[in-house]
């Protein structure tokens, strides 16, 4: 058997909804995030708005090193100077490109943002073990655990993808 057999994930991913405006990182997240420093896994996170913000300032404060900063075209944000990499040319081939390179992801979805609700998908199809803290603004609710393989996110996401594909046989 010549595949390496990993006994612990190496690599969390941290994305969320740009529409997050709390000032900091809820507990939930944090503990889980603690725990991944601690266990020294490589983070990669993003560098929008909302959320991937709070995600490298938290990252920062803790003054952790090993985090990789995913952006598609060029970074807009980078506080800890950390390494980047382009995950690919546009927000979709980033998003998905990100996805598919983590272990393990904490997610913030904010107000059912579509692009979230798209890459949860991703995220269950490729059974990415996945934390989701789940939020509106409208509501007030907040719903925190780990992602359910039973829910659909996205209703559309299989007709998108089978579009995506007949895009690129052309």
């Amino acid at each position: 058997m010549d595949e390496k057999i990993k006994s612990k994930p190496e690599k969390l991913l941290l994305m969320g909804s740009s529409a997050f405006s709390a000032k900091e990182l809820p507990a939930e997240i944090k503990e889980r995030v603690d725990e991944a420093i601690d266990n020294g896994v490589t983070v990669i996170v993003g560098e929008a708005y909302g959320a991937c913000r709070l995600f490298q300032d938290y990252l920062a404060l803790k003054g952790y090193r090993n985090v990789v900063v995913g952006h598609a075209v060029k970074i807009r944000y980078n506080v800890g100077n950390w390494k980047d990499f382009q995950y690919g040319r546009n927000l979709r081939e980033r998003e998905r490109r990100m996805i598919e390179d983590c272990d393990f992801a904490i997610v913030i979805w904010m107000n059912n943002s579509g692009v979230i609700a798209e890459n949860l998908e991703l995220l269950k199809r490729l059974r990415k073990p996945t934390f989701l803290f789940e939020c509106s603004s409208e509501t007030g609710i907040v719903k925190a655990g780990e992602i359910d393989i039973e829910r659909t996110y996205d209703p559309f996401y299989y007709m998108k993808e089978h579009y995506r594909k007949l895009k690129r046989q052309k």
